[in-house]
């Protein structure tokens, strides 16, 4: 298993799991939808980076626009893809699994094994 990190509400958070083939990690925009996630570019752009978080609360207009986004799945999670610079909204198990696989795809890369294999 793989350990990855990404950023759920500017926090740091590891996870563990599995793989992607090549065309979806050339495309992290293509990812969102094999995993059921939604990018959020207008949060994105109300929200900034999530290192702004680290030290501070959300403003209300803030605030405001990150309860929309959950009017659409009310159960979601919350994350920031480092990758593509966009706050996404999915299934927690959803984006976690997406990361991890794209942590697994890198490392056997990095270890000389086809990560399609």
């Amino acid at each position: 298993m793989v350990q990855s990190r990404c950023t759920i509400f500017g926090l740091g958070v590891r996870m563990m799991v599995a793989m992607m083939g090549q065309e979806l990690f050339e495309h992290p925009l293509r990812q969102y939808k094999h995993y059921g996630i939604s990018a959020l570019k207008e949060l994105t752009d109300v929200l900034g980076e999530p290192e702004q978080f680290e030290d501070s609360e959300p403003t209300p207009q803030q605030q405001e626009a990150i309860e929309r986004a959950f009017e659409s799945q009310p159960d979601g999670a919350l994350a920031y893809d480092e990758s593509t610079g966009l706050w996404i909204l999915g299934d927690g198990d959803d984006i976690n699994r997406m990361f991890a696989d794209r942590e697994e795809f890198v490392e056997a890369l990095e270890n000389g094994l086809d990560p399609e294999a």
